[in-house]
């Protein structure tokens, strides 16, 4: 009885391999010819002060554009951190912050030095802000430029 069972199954086994085997690659050679080729969207930046797309920019960039600011629901500056590799950002007393890209931060003991990281809106220099308490409205773009910027924005 035993040895009945043990057959059945391995019959059932093979023929269900069986099935498998020659349907498979009748669904692998389906046409997919109703379905257009997916392609990227290009991404146009302004880092270097003119619009150009994001794969030929010589500047590592981080570059969020209005319909992604949606999409990744990024609605004002601490959902925006964290969604920027090596960016890091804290809140000192009422006016002061401190954005840190790569380990180089804003934090300046003099008053009159020159931060490490430099905030612009609008191509205006901010240096006392409320970037983070305020929510994106209205924004057109959003980019975020790591390593030395001095021949662009002459810091």
């Amino acid at each position: 009885m035993r040895n009945i069972r043990h057959s059945k199954s391995v019959w059932l086994a093979g023929a269900s391999a069986l099935v498998v085997g020659l349907v498979g690659p009748m669904a692998a050679a389906q046409d997919d010819s109703d379905e257009s080729p997916r392609t990227l969207s290009t991404v146009t930046v302004t880092t270097q002060k003119t619009e150009e797309s994001i794969q030929d920019v010589p500047i590592a960039v981080s570059a969020f554009d209005e319909d992604a600011l949606d999409r990744l629901q990024l609605a004002g500056g601490p959902d925006l951190v964290k969604s920027i590799p090596n960016v890091s950002f804290t809140k000192g007393n009422f006016t002061s912050f401190n954005f840190k890209i790569r380990g180089i931060g804003a934090d300046v003991v003099a008053q009159s030095g020159d931060a490490g990281v430099g905030i612009h809106q609008n191509d205006i220099p901010l240096t006392a802000n409320r970037l983070f308490e305020a929510e994106f409205y209205d924004v057109e773009r959003v980019e975020v430029l790591r390593g030395p910027q001095g021949t662009l924005y002459g810091r």
